[in-house]
């Protein structure tokens, strides 16, 4: 193993919780390193007085264990005489565990440091995550025992190793170009690259690419898909199937129609874009991308010529460097470099690159939802006019077009963005300081706080939204601006108005403040069916329960239904979940559960037996992040199993074959308390039926349809909530469930009639959206946990 010739100390702790003082180190490692050569090692557990149950699992330390172990004060100083001052350290994610130490005492923050999770995503671009337990996989890493500190630190130190091997690897000129950055950054990273010897190689390594998109397996086109020819003021419903390929066949035989411009909007243009086969990736068809994903090359010089990085402005720099980027996509953006990326280097729609592409158009154009609803909207948009103009809108998942506008005609700020934006302007930096003191304040120590009239007319707010003001009038990068004029917005009280303002504190400490329009069909009603013809794509069997979306006064067209691709659909009760975790089924399994407390909960009474049998378990809420949750799904040999809730379920995105097997415990209705959600649902006469069951049904539908992308061709699907038989709004959901069952040969489900014209008494409207619902009102469910949210 080759090693950086630094003298350096590899560390890690293991802890309660994530919470400097609140929670406790109950175990410490690390590893000191002279010239490549390991001199010693350290480790020890400390005394509490309890560890909670998932952290016991996860670190296989019980409490029993520590109970006569010493407090981490009466080591302190010994665990200090194995980091010597001024040495190097290294860890994985070293920022938290210098926080810990800091909160038992242990200031480490004067220590040069560098941190393995960057350096990884800065040499190994290819890989789907930074964690170290996929890396140790994908890597073949010595990582035993995992997730206890010693483990951890030994697998760091190989990790670092690799890092050191690919940088070595560096031609001249990428070596020169980490070198200059690092010169200008924190003292570890200058320590590291000052270290590199001398570039010998000519040519770039493999690895030293630009991003390639890859194709997830897609199917084959199927069929030609019959344009409507809807007119200006008038709404057409095309139901889409199940199938992978139905986007793409929209888009070929859009791309095959020069007579007009058809602007096709998903939910997802990331996802999307990475599943278009290649013959769609030409010029025939325009990737328009919202500005928050597209480079503002305008900006790059100037950033990575600047005198002073942080450490995420230096690995981000360098990155920009070698990999050329042009979206978000084309190279590893990781950690802290998101704030960066978002602050100072994604476009606006002010931005020459953004709005270069909307020149020579094409006939056919892909963007996403908000990117839609906000050029149609916004009558300074470069593009505001170009959909009037012989031109036909087609909107995928138009399920989700409520929430998608929801968020389109709200703003939204994160505290960390305009943070990292107000590097090196202290103007900015205390305009941000009194912003993190307001909201302290106005949030009386809740994680949700909702802004009234009387918290927008305190002295404190009118003061911060002067000196928002004072700053709007000076010179600041496109993206700083755009952030300081929706919190201008949110704090003038005349825009709270038929608007929800909030404060929410996350898990992770990060604040956001946003504000969204209570009801949507009036802003889609003028700024886009009055304007310009629109097909929705809906779900299956699902045109006469479309409630928000849907104006009163529109004429609706309805397309003919589309095929349906059936799946092997099982609706019994099946087994308990205990039962189904103590023996799962063979191949790659996914369950679907309403909580993350849920899942913790299975992971505490099931995750060490499962290991033991060398069965992988993946659990939402303590396997990481979505990327890493996928890629170790992926990277994992069956049998294996992935609990998660459905709310995240819908933004997976696997290659095709990838899954055998669909659990959903529990019907995902929507969590009624939630102030948007409960606010629209007042509307109705009936809420729950109404409004709270339509939305549950379109979410069904998009579950599985996500799992058909990426499900086995036998991949069969279990809905095994009891309320199917027990409720009578059950017997909604099962009958629109039957719909995608594979029917036994005996019985036929009739199908809807063709090419029906909907007057506007069959519009679903809040006054008769229930037309096809039972009229008794019924007892809504029980109130899901506050994790279920989905609106938003």
């Amino acid at each position: 193993m080759k090693l950086p010739p630094l003298s350096f100390v590899v560390l890690d702790t293991e802890t309660t919780g994530f919470v400097p003082k609140v929670h406790h180190v109950i175990e410490y490692a690390s590893v000191r390193v002279e010239n490549g050569i390991v001199t010693e090692e350290y480790e020890q557990l400390f005394h509490a007085e309890e560890i909670p149950p998932h952290v016991e699992v996860l670190t296989r330390i019980w409490t029993e264990d520590i109970k006569e172990k010493p407090l981490f004060e009466a080591k302190r100083q010994e665990v200090i005489e194995h980091l010597p001052p001024g040495i190097l350290l290294v860890g994985q994610n070293l920022g938290f565990d210098i926080g810990m130490l800091k909160g038992e005492g242990i200031d480490l923050t004067e220590h040069p440091w560098i941190d393995t999770s960057m350096l990884a995503s800065l040499v190994f671009p290819e890989l789907e995550s930074f964690s170290l337990g996929y890396l140790s996989e994908v890597l073949h890493l010595s990582h035993a025992p995992k997730h206890r500190a010693m483990g951890d630190v030994h697998a760091t130190l190989e990790l670092l190793g690799r890092v050191w091997e690919r940088l070595l690897e560096l031609p001249t000129d990428a070596a020169e170009q980490a070198k200059a950055i690092a010169l200008k950054s924190t003292p570890g990273y200058r320590m590291l690259f000052g270290a590199l010897p001398p570039a010998t190689a000519t040519k770039n390594p493999q690895w030293l690419h630009p991003l390639l998109h890859t194709e997830h397996g897609v199917l084959p086109p199927t069929k030609n898909i019959s344009l409507p020819k809807t007119k200006t003021g008038e709404i057409g419903l095309m139901e889409e199937p199940l199938e992978p390929s139905h986007l793409h066949d929209l888009l070929r035989t859009a791309a095959a129609d020069s007579s007009m411009t058809h602007w096709i909007a998903v939910k997802n243009l990331d996802a999307t874009v990475r599943r278009l086969p290649d013959d769609l990736r030409s010029t025939a068809v325009r990737i328009l991308y919202p500005p928050q994903l597209l480079l503002d090359v305008s900006v790059v010089d100037a950033f990575t010529a600047q005198d002073i990085f942080t450490a995420d402005e230096a690995t981000l720099a360098i990155k920009l460097l070698w990999y050329r980027p042009r979206i978000r996509e084309d190279f590893p953006l990781h950690g802290g470099e998101e704030a960066v990326w978002n602050g100072r280097l994604a476009c606006t729609e002010k931005s020459p690159a953004y709005n270069d592409q909307y020149t020579n158009l094409p006939s056919v154009l892909l963007l996403d939802h908000r990117q839609l609803l906000s050029l149609v909207s916004d009558s300074a948009h470069i593009a505001h006019v170009l959909p009037e103009q012989n031109a036909h809108i087609f909107i995928d998942d138009a399920s989700m077009l409520e929430d998608t506008a929801t968020k389109a005609f709200g703003w939204y700020v994160a505290v960390d963005d305009l943070r990292a934006a107000a590097e090196g302007n202290p103007v900015l930096t205390k305009l941000t300081d009194l912003l993190q003191i307001w909201i302290e304040k106005m949030r009386h120590g809740q994680d949700l706080h909702y802004i009234a009239e009387s918290d927008l007319g305190m002295p404190e707010t009118r003061g911060l939204h002067m000196q928002i003001a004072d700053l709007l009038q000076t010179a600041l990068p496109a993206q700083t601006l755009r952030n300081l004029q929706s919190l201008d917005h949110m704090l003038k009280l005349e825009n709270l108005q038929d608007r929800l303002m909030w404060i929410e504190v996350r898990q992770n400490g990060s604040q956001h403040l946003q504000s969204v329009p209570e009801r949507v069909s009036k802003f889609l009603e003028a700024s886009l069916y009055k304007r310009c013809p629109t097909t929705l794509l809906i779900p299956s069997h699902s045109a006469d329960i479309l409630p928000e979306i849907l104006p009163p006064s529109a004429t609706i067209h309805a397309a003919e239904p589309t095929v349906i691709d059936r799946l092997p659909l099982n609706m019994d009760a099946g087994l308990a979940m205990d039962l189904l975790l103590a023996d799962p089924p063979a191949g790659k399994t996914i369950v679907l559960l309403p909580s993350k407390s849920v899942i913790e909960n299975l992971y505490v009474k099931h995750m060490v037996h499962l290991e033991e049998r060398g069965i992988t378990m993946i659990c939402q809420g303590v396997s990481g992040g979505q990327g890493r949750m996928q890629a170790e799904f992926l990277a994992a040999s069956a049998p294996a199993i992935w609990l998660i809730t459905p709310w995240t379920f819908e933004g997976i995105d696997l290659p095709a074959g990838t899954a055998d097997h669909l659990y959903i415990r529990t019907l995902p209705f929507d969590h009624p308390s939630h102030p948007v959600f409960s606010r629209r649902s007042q509307r109705y006469r009936d809420g729950f039926q109404e409004y709270c069951v339509p939305r549950l049904l379109h979410r069904i539908f998009r579950l599985l349809r996500t799992y058909a992308r990426f499900r086995t061709p036998s991949g069969d699907v279990f809905v095994q909530d009891d309320r199917l038989h027990s409720k009578s709004y059950g017997k909604i959901v099962k009958a629109y469930l039957n719909h995608f069952a594979q029917e036994p040969a005996s019985q036929k489900i009739p199908s809807a009639p063709t090419n029906v014209l909907l007057t506007k008494s069959a519009v679903p409207q809040s006054d008769i959206a229930a037309d096809k619902i039972p009229k008794k009102k019924r007892a809504s469910p029980k109130k899901p946990p506050t994790d279920q949210l989905s609106i938003f």
